[in-house]
């Protein structure tokens, strides 16, 4: 399974997001496994119907009044609990503020390795592969991650957004405890 964090901005779903998940989407289907999807704190009504629209096919909710607001540590710990439990392939984060917040902290966390900024996924061997530009766009260096889960920001507006079956993804809501 693949898993992306959706990122909601005043009660809605971000365009990065949807892009993350879209790719999320495309791979999973390479790999022949599913892509899910996490919302820490309060999620929108419409998240079901509107990720399932990209082709997610589990919504995790993660609820606690501490998540109320963006905290760093409180959607890091709540993420790392989800993660040890559903054993993902990878997390797919949209490489926008929060993305690059959260991404390195939760490989910390994990003790695995990040790759950031990633302009192209590429499924080969059965392993996820990323391409990121480095020395200012000059050279492009294309990587793989031993470790597991990888965790991955993705550029916005890189990776298309394409419909997937229309069905409303299956929305599960866990309370988390964020001392």
């Amino acid at each position: 399974m693949i898993l992306t964090f959706i990122e909601i901005r005043e009660g809605k779903i971000k365009k990065s997001s949807l892009e993350t998940l879209s790719e999320a989407v495309r791979k999973a289907r390479e790999m022949q496994t599913t892509a899910e999807a996490v919302i820490v704190g309060p999620a929108p009504d419409t998240a079901g119907a509107e990720l399932g629209s990209v082709g997610a096919t589990n919504v995790h909710v993660l609820e606690s009044p501490e998540l109320g607001t963006i905290s760093s540590q409180g959607f890091v710990r709540a993420l790392e609990a989800l993660v040890r439990e559903a054993a993902p392939a990878a997390v797919f984060f949209p490489a926008t503020a929060m993305g690059r917040d959260l991404a390195p902290r939760l490989a910390a966390r994990l003790g695995v390795s990040l790759a950031s900024d990633c302009t192209a996924v590429a499924v080969s061997g059965g392993r996820l592969v990323f391409t990121r530009p480095v020395f200012a766009g000059k050279a492009r260096l294309t990587l793989a991650l031993t470790a597991t889960p990888a965790i991955v920001t993705l550029r916005p507006n890189v990776f298309p957004l394409e419909a997937g079956s229309g069905a409303a993804a299956e929305v599960a809501k866990k309370a988390v405890d964020i001392p």
